[in-house]
């Protein structure tokens, strides 16, 4: 053989093998920490056996003899399939991302170590009750052993990052809970967003584009700020916030959620049947993590969260429960006179000089230079304007008050309410639950229905939006609680049904300001239609309606556009087609549906020729952050018929509702045809409307592929009960949605309906990591099991876990 053709084939051969060796590291990298799931472990701090069984979609039922190896078991569970996911959430609420991410995540621990989410943490845990103490200690002992077992068999981004996971303690459960508290926190957006339209335009015409606000009544700029622009010391404090929610995978914030029950008056099986669909922005892995846990004197299933031990939404085996944010305004800012600018020591309030609280803090970065911040306090709360060097020589100061701030025992709420079995019970297991407001819709077997809204409810001196306040006076400052007994909620009403979609929870009358953001009527109308209309429901009744795409925002606002056209030659063929496709249309936006194309693209259009003349692009992305403010709106001025907005003070003339309807509908279709060309009929929904599930690895442009999963076309909006949300001001990407869809029929424990996306598994290339995703986007469900005969009958994956002495 000739020696260049040896050489070449040995290269080749060489170049093969490499490749092999290569492939093999690669996957024994990505395979090493996935989760053993049959088969016996020994494992150190447990009294006795666990056995864990896990179904078709790795979905866990385990059973302990105690409630210390319970909870021992679910912190092991939990670390085996989500691991990752917990040390960033851990490294969030503490402030150190940037150790293992670098400079790019500097802004982050600046932005959480001045909320004080870590110290809050430390104080409740020092607060807690040997009861509630004790499965969060034997959950924490669970994670830790899982991460002493494993040690070198971590998941792959723990390898990326070169980095191993901290031990697990009972504070990072609480940082997990109250980082969840403030990601399900708007009133901050809609405090600063409000005021700076009120410092802008006047109170009268901002007035009008408030949510929820009734026509006449007063906005009120307190004295010592009119004429004063405050609300713009919040735009970096807000800015470093979205930018934090992008880089976790969501362009805007989320809002949103359903939750209904029925009687047994109203139900084909005699019991009542409760639903709930939370709404949070999509990522892989998804928020909750579904498991079915079992000791003596506790049985409960439903979703948990990885790095809490407890059931946040479900059922044992007397009564259920779902939630839907209450959307309460629990958040105020008070602009502060201090005695130095630059070097702020003491500020003023109530004509006397209180010292300011400084803590200097330490952020280690990767790769990089140790940052010192000094974080402020008032009485109230933190400084929100001095996170970023560039803000240190601000005139004044803003400081925070959050009702997360308050010492609180949500952990308590639900280590009670898994085991709760009446309503009396469950009335008690809540009076302990502060942050984040939530409406808790319950059900039992007994055949009652409630409702009861839970959270804390500041008093303040005003009824008016909480615009930011003078802070050298108290009068501003919050007057105590709202007692738990003069909170909303229901019991048995004569409706037969309870439902709540995020809607306005009281009547102007009652006597405490409760919140000026809601969203739209559209969900819970819909809501209400399909309860009202349905003489008997069943657990099929209600898959139907978590998946129905009816806009009733659309049977609202299109004829108004059809009206606009009444009486005119209509000379744009693709006008006279859209018009056409309107009204034809059934009002349901379905993936393959060019309708509902139109009438989405159009509305965005409405939004912005109707207010960026005036707020400008800055002002209006802000305004736009959060969804339902703007779409509201709109909608309330479209109805009402006339309004100052509609005209463009850019133009000669005065231009009417019925100018801005044509000219944004010709605006949509240009944009279309710009952005996907063809003909009307071509443009279905789910060209424009897509469904991606980013990883925090995503974001990089070669492990895109690897870890994150979509894009695929998608039905719903933002008024749809299978919601639909987008950003405003850019794509419109579906980035919220349902979370989880569950269902739990209380006159069968086993016939309970579930999907979660994406899948249990928080690891890439693990069967669980995306195998509920399919079923989700097909609308399709999983059946839950509680028998224990039953489930040691299934052919589940079956591990024990077995205690080393």
């Amino acid at each position: 053989m000739h020696t260049r053709i040896k050489v070449v084939l040995g290269i080749g051969a060489t170049l093969v093998l490499a490749g092999f060796s290569l492939f093999i590291f690669l996957y024994y990298l990505v395979t090493k920490s996935f989760p053993r799931t049959d088969g016996s472990l020994k494992v150190a701090g447990l009294t006795a056996e666990v056995n864990v069984y896990r179904d078709e979609y790795g979905v866990p039922h385990i059973f302990a003899q105690s409630e210390h190896d319970l909870y021992f078991a679910v912190g092991f569970i939990h670390a085996q399939d989500r691991l990752w996911q917990m040390e960033l959430a851990r490294r969030a609420g503490t402030g150190t991302l940037a150790e293992v991410l670098g400079e790019r995540a500097v802004k982050f621990d600046r932005l959480f170590r001045t909320i004080g989410i870590a110290k809050l943490a430390r104080a409740i845990a020092a607060s807690l009750d040997e009861k509630t103490r004790e499965p969060l200690q034997a959950y924490a002992d669970g994670v830790s052993s899982f991460i002493r077992l494993n040690k070198g068999s971590y998941p792959i981004e723990f390898d990326l990052l070169n980095i191993e996971p901290a031990p697990w303690t009972i504070e990072h459960s609480l940082i997990v809970s109250r980082l969840m508290g403030w990601e399900l926190n708007y009133s901050r957006w809609v405090d600063i967003t409000l005021g700076e339209l009120v410092e802008k335009f006047g109170e009268a015409k901002a007035a009008e584009i408030f949510p929820t606000w009734p026509e006449g009544a007063p906005i009120i700029i307190p004295e010592g700020l009119k004429g004063k622009r405050v609300a713009s010391l919040a735009k970096d404090f807000l800015r470093i916030e979205q930018e934090y929610r992008k880089f976790m995978g969501s362009p805007g914030l989320q809002t949103g959620s359903n939750a209904w029950v029925v009687s047994g008056s109203k139900s084909v099986t005699g019991k009542p049947i409760l639903a709930n669909d939370p709404h949070l922005m999509f990522t892989v892995p998804g928020r909750w993590y579904e498991l079915h846990a079992v000791a003596p004197n506790i049985e409960v299933a439903g979703a948990s969260i990885a790095g809490v031990p407890f059931v946040i939404i479900g059922r044992n085996q007397h009564i259920a429960w779902g939630v839907t944010n209450a959307m309460l305004d629990d958040e105020d800012f008070y602009v502060e006179q201090v005695d130095s600018v630059q070097h702020p020591t003491h500020y003023r309030f109530n004509n006397t000089w209180r010292p300011i609280e400084q803590h200097v803090d330490t952020i280690l970065v990767k790769n990089g230079t140790p940052i010192l911040l000094t974080v402020y306090r008032t009485h109230r709360g933190p400084i929100i304007n001095r996170i970023e060097p560039s803000a240190q020589f601000s005139r004044n100061l803003l400081s925070m008050r959050w009702t997360g701030h308050e010492l609180s025992n949500e952990a308590q709420s639900f280590y009670e309410l898994n085991k709760a079995r009446n309503w009396n019970e469950f009335q008690n297991a809540l009076r302990h639950f502060a942050v984040p407001a939530q409406n808790f819709v319950y059900a039992d077997v007994e055949g009652n229905i409630g409702y009861r809204t839970a959270g804390i409810i500041p008093i303040r001196k005003t009824k008016s939006p909480t615009l930011p306040f003078p802070g050298w006076t108290s009068d501003h400052d919050w007057k105590g609680f709202v007692p738990f007994d003069e909170m909303p909620h229901s019991f048995n009403p004569p409706e037969g049904f309870i439902a709540t979609a995020n809607n306005k929870i009281v009547a102007d009358s009652y006597p405490y300001y409760v919140s000026n953001l809601w969203e739209p009527h559209w969900r819970i109308t819909r809501i209400t239609e399909l309860l009202k209309n349905q003489p008997k429901c069943s657990v099929e009744d209600f898959q139907r309606f978590q998946l129905d795409v009816f806009s009733t925002h659309a049977r609202e606002i299109v004829p108004l556009i059809l009206k606009s056209y009444e009486g005119q030659e209509v000379k744009n063929a693709d006008v006279q087609t859209a018009l056409n496709y309107f009204r034809n249309w059934n009002f349901e936006m379905r993936k393959e549906n060019v309708a509902t194309t139109l009438f989405e693209v159009f509305f965005v259009k409405m939004i912005h020729n109707t207010f960026e003349d005036e707020m400008g692009a800055d002002l209006l992305a802000a305004y736009d952050t959060l969804a339902s403010l703007p779409l509201s709106v709109m909608n309330k001025l479209m109805v009402k018929g006339s309004s100052s907005w509609f005209d463009n003070i850019k133009t000669p003339q005065v231009e009417t509702m019925n100018d801005l309807i044509h000219q944004s509908l010709e605006d949509a279709i240009n944009e279309l045809k710009k952005t996907h060309g063809g003909e009307l009929k071509e443009w279905q929904w789910g060209t424009l409307h897509q469904v991606e599930f980013p990883h925090i690895f995503g974001g990089e442009k070669m492990l895109k592929p690897v870890f994150n999963l979509g894009p695929f076309p998608t039905g719903g909006s933002h008024a749809t009960l299978n919601k639909g949300d987008y950003p405003l001001g850019g794509s419109f990407a579906h980035y919220v949605g349902p979370s989880t869809r569950q269902i739990f029929d209380l006159a069968d424990s086993d016939n309970g309906r579930a999907v979660t996306p994406t899948g249990q598994s928080g690891q890439v290339f693990q069967k669980h990591y995306d195998d509920q995703l399919q079923l989700w986007l097909a609308g399709g469900y999983r059946h839950w099991l509680m028998n224990r005969a039953k489930i040691e009958s299934s052919n589940y994956d079956h591990l024990i876990l077995k205690p080393t002495q």
